[in-house]
């Protein structure tokens, strides 16, 4: 009998999750092709928090004590610290909340609110590199791992299959296809350059099949502990986890 095909485009954390979850809860009789345009499994930037919801679903794959392996340790609180319990056996130590607070100035300002962890998983931060090793040691048998294959369209055959068409000018045919290609995704250009004009103005096509910039700028930067320490030994995210937002001007500006 002829395999389902499954084809997944990108070997991200998204595809690479997804490869791995289909190969835990699909029969034998799914065969699973991963695409990555690059010639190895990769990741560009650096931390990431994951959910204690996504931790639920790590568990139910097996990965989660692996994952709380290799996360963040967990920042000391005024508000101390609970011990959470990971089955079977991992305990480890987090603070109750992150804690909201307002200062436009360098000291003083006032707290929002405290949110208290209410389940037994708290958030993890951890290194997307971390996290891609993880899963990518957990791709299963089932799983076909193809670098090199940028998608650049896809056809559908009146069969009902799907005709991929990569870079390097190869084609391959699957079932069902999932984009996971990112932010400049020929999944989703294609879906969107083929679609039933009755479903979507044709003028707007643009809006949606090609990325555009939203005007918002995130800058991020990373400071190493020894520098922090020699400048300002008493900073506060040295004890705990920091995060900073813009506040709006008088101007009508944010600052």
């Amino acid at each position: 009998t002829a395999k389902f095909r499954v084809a997944i485009c990108g070997a991200g954390i998204g595809g690479l999750f997804l490869a791995v979850t289909i190969g835990k809860f699909a029969d034998c009789n799914v065969q699973v092709d991963l695409y990555e345009a690059h010639d190895t499994i990769t990741t560009a930037g650096t931390g990431i928090v994951v959910s204690r919801h996504i931790m639920e679903v790590m568990e139910v794959l097996g990965l989660h004590q692996e994952v709380i392996r290799v996360s963040a340790e967990p920042p000391s609180s005024s508000y101390g610290l609970l011990s959470v319990v990971y089955p079977p056996y991992l305990t480890i130590f987090v603070p109750p909340g992150l804690r909201f607070r307002k200062s436009d100035i360098s000291q003083g300002g006032f707290e929002w609110f405290h949110r208290i962890f209410q389940q037994h998983n708290p958030d993890i931060n951890i290194h997307r590199k971390y996290l891609v090793d993880i899963l990518n040691q957990q791709i299963p048998s089932s799983c076909t791992v193809h670098f090199n294959k940028g998608l650049t369209k896809y056809v559908k055959q009146s069969a009902g299959s799907l005709v991929l068409h990569f870079a390097d000018e190869s084609t391959e045919t699957t079932d069902v296809l999932i984009g996971a290609d990112g932010i400049h995704s020929s999944v989703r250009k294609t879906l969107f350059e083929t679609i039933n004009e009755d479903l979507i103005d044709p003028g707007k096509i643009r809006n949606y099949s090609d990325a555009s910039w939203t005007g918002t700028l995130i800058y991020r930067a990373i400071i190493p502990l020894e520098k922090l320490l020699q400048t300002d030994p008493e900073n506060v995210a040295l004890r705990d986890f920091v995060i900073v937002s813009p506040r709006e001007s008088g101007h009508g500006d944010q600052e």
